[in-house]
C-alpha cells in the first residue's frame, strides 16, 4: 500500500472475561472480525490499535495502545462502538482540525431485545454517560460510516443521519480453521456464542432439540460463562447431553468448534435483522454444515453463495438434522459450502478495507 498516513483503530469492544495467552487484552468478537483480523493483511499500513482518547488541547483524537502510549499522530481515526456523551462534538472538532473520522457500525443497538445484556448499558434512561443517543451523534458527524449489512446501510442513512455509508461485509481468516472430518457415530449439534448477549434466540430450538433421539444426537456449546443463562436451559435439554467449552478469545475460536452440525437461530426482531452472516460463515470455514433460521442475512447468504439450510418452521429443523446425521451427506455439503465462500476470506476483506481507507484520503 505504501501509504503516507497513519490510521488509529479504536474499538470499544474489548473482552472483560478472557485475555490472550501472552497476557494482552482480548478483543471482543465484533472488534476482532471488523478490525483486528485485518491488520495482519495490511502490512504496509501505518497503524495502531487500542482505545480512544481525545486531546482537548490539540482538538484531535488519539489511540492509547497497550503500553499506555498515546498516539496523536493519526490522520484517520477508525472507531467502533464509542458512545460517550461528548463523542459527537469531539468528532466535529477533530474534523475541523484535519482528522478524518470513520465509524464502524455492526449492530442495530436501537432494536435490542429486553433479554440482551447490553440493553440496559446503552439505554439513555438508565445510562446518561454512554448510550445510543450519543452513538447516533457520533455516526451522524463522521466522515464515513462502514457497515456490515444492507439493513445497517439503510438505517444509517435514514435513521442515524449518516451522510456517507459503505458496506464492508464480514470475512473470516480461512487459514485459522481446520475443516472438520465427518465420521460415523453420534451426531453433535453445536452453537458458539454468549447466551447473555442474545435476544431470546435459542428459544426457537426449545421444542426441537428435546425431540431428537438421545442415542443419535448430542449437543455442544462453545462460549459458556458463569452467571449467564445455560445452553441446556435455553434449548430445553438435559445438561448431561451437552459438552462445553468456555468463552474464548476470537483468535482461538476456529480451534474450538468440535461439532458436526452448526445452528444459527435468530429471533425475528429488528436487532437481528441487522445481524450479518458471520456465524454461518465461520461454520463454513470450519467444514461444518449448518442450519439457520429465516433471518434476512441468512437468506441473502443462501441466495448469493448457495450455502446452508434455512428452517422456517419446526419440521424443517428436524428434517435438516436428520438428513445431516449421515456423515457422507455432511462431508459433501461441508466441502461444497467451503468452496463456495472462498471470496469471503479475510485477505479479500483486507483489500476492500484498504480501498475504503484510500477513498477518504
Amino acid at each position: 500500500m505504501g501509504c503516507n498516513y497513519k490510521v488509529g483503530f479504536a474499538t470499544a469492544d474489548w473482552s472483560q472475561s478472557v485475555i490472550e495467552e501472552d497476557g494482552t487484552p482480548t478483543m471482543g468478537g465484533s472488534g476482532w472480525i471488523r478490525i483486528g483480523q485485518y491488520r495482519k493483511y495490511l502490512p504496509d499500513l501505518n497503524n495502531v490499535i487500542g482505545t480512544l482518547v481525545f486531546n482537548n488541547s490539540l482538538g484531535i483524537f488519539g489511540v492509547t495502545d497497550w503500553e499506555e502510549e498515546h498516539h496523536f499522530d493519526c490522520e484517520i481515526i477508525y472507531m467502533q462502538r464509542w458512545m460517550f456523551d461528548s463523542i459527537g462534538e469531539n468528532i466535529k472538532i477533530a474534523r475541523k482540525n484535519g482528522q478524518t473520522i470513520i465509524n464502524d457500525l455492526d449492530d442495530w443497538y436501537w432494536g435490542l431485545h429486553t433479554t440482551h445484556f447490553a440493553k440496559s448499558k446503552v439505554d439513555p434512561r438508565l445510562n446518561k454517560d454512554q448510550n445510543i443517543v450519543h452513538y447516533r451523534n457520533a455516526i451522524a458527524n463522521s466522515d464515513l460510516v462502514v457497515v456490515s449489512t444492507p439493513f445497517l446501510e439503510e438505517k444509517a442513512k435514514t435513521k442515524l443521519g449518516a451522510k456517507n455509508v459503505v458496506i464492508l461485509e464480514n470475512h473470516v481468516d480461512f487459514d485459522r480453521f481446520t475443516p472438520r472430518k465427518h465420521q460415523e457415530g453420534k451426531t453433535i449439534i453445536g452453537w458458539h456464542g454468549s447466551t447473555g448477549h442474545r435476544s431470546d434466540d435459542l428459544n426457537e430450538l426449545k421444542g426441537i432439540f428435546p425431540q431428537l433421539p438421545e442415542e443419535q444426537f448430542s449437543f455442544h456449546h462453545t462460549g459458556y460463562y458463569g452467571g449467564h443463562p445455560t445452553f441446556w436451559e435455553e434449548t430445553g435439554i438435559t445438561q448431561q447431553r451437552v459438552s462445553l467449552y468456555p468463552m474464548v478469545s476470537p483468535t482461538k475460536l476456529p480451534r474450538m468448534l468440535p461439532f458436526d452440525i452448526g445452528v444459527c437461530p435468530l429471533n425475528d426482531i429488528p436487532f437481528n435483522h441487522a445481524k450479518s452472516w458471520i456465524k454461518p460463515l465461520e461454520y463454513a470455514a470450519a467444514g461444518i454444515p449448518f442450519v439457520t433460521s429465516k433471518a434476512p442475512e441468512y437468506f441473502r447468504f443462501r441466495e448469493e453463495y448457495g450455502v446452508g439450510r434455512i428452517a422456517r418452521k419446526f419440521i424443517e429443523w428436524q428434517r435438516a438434522f436428520r438428513a445431516l446425521s449421515d456423515p457422507e451427506v455432511r462431508a459433501e455439503e461441508a466441502q461444497r459450502n467451503w468452496n463456495a465462500v472462498q471470496n469471503l476470506d479475510v485477505k479479500k476483506g483486507a483489500l476492500r478495507l484498504e480501498k475504503i481507507l484510500e477513498s477518504v484520503r
